[in-house]
Order: C-alpha cells, then structure tokens, then sequence
C-alpha cells in the first residue's frame, strides 16, 4: 500500500470512533455551574468530563478560577499543571472521589 493510502485508512478509523458534541440543557449548565461554585468555595477536587474534537477527556484537579467573561475554568491539577478549560467543550463536572 502505498503512504497515502496508509494514511487515509488511518484517518478513517479515527473518524469512525469520534463522537458527536453532546448538547446540555438548562438543568445540565446549573448543575455544573453550583458543582463549579461549590468546589471553589470549599476547594474540593472535581472531575471534568470534556469534550475536544469528537473525543472524551477527564481533568481532575481542584479550581483555581472561573473567568466567566473569556467563558473558561483555569483547573490546578495534581502534578500542578494549569489547564484552561473551555465552557463549550465541558460535558459534565462531579466531585472527585
């Protein structure tokens, strides 16, 4: 096979597994919004469910802070790194375990 189509077999597959963006509802967007509030009040670690081009992704950490004018969540992680999370690509928040 040649390079080219090694390449589009592979693009393929990836395509195959993507999934479409899920849509939240008023109820979903206050839920996660009193889990966000929450956890920043009483510095609690939260799981991020995120959705980036067609695939799933968790973030646990703990919020640093809640720009809501750029619409994004700044999440400290445990090894310290500094993630900025989008408002749009969030699919659900809970409480870490």
């Amino acid at each position: 096979m040649l390079p080219e189509h090694v390449r589009a077999l592979n693009n393929l597959s990836v395509d195959l597994v993507r999934v479409k963006k899920p849509q939240l509802d008023d109820q979903e967007w206050e839920q996660i919004n009193e889990t966000l509030h929450i956890a920043i009040e009483y510095n609690h670690q939260v799981v991020f469910t995120l959705w980036i081009d067609g695939f799933f992704k968790e973030v646990e950490g703990a919020i640093h802070f809640i720009d809501e004018i750029n619409k994004r969540v700044l999440l400290v992680d445990v090894k310290e790194d500094v993630h900025k999370i989008n408002f749009e690509s969030i699919v659900e928040v809970k409480n870490a375990k």
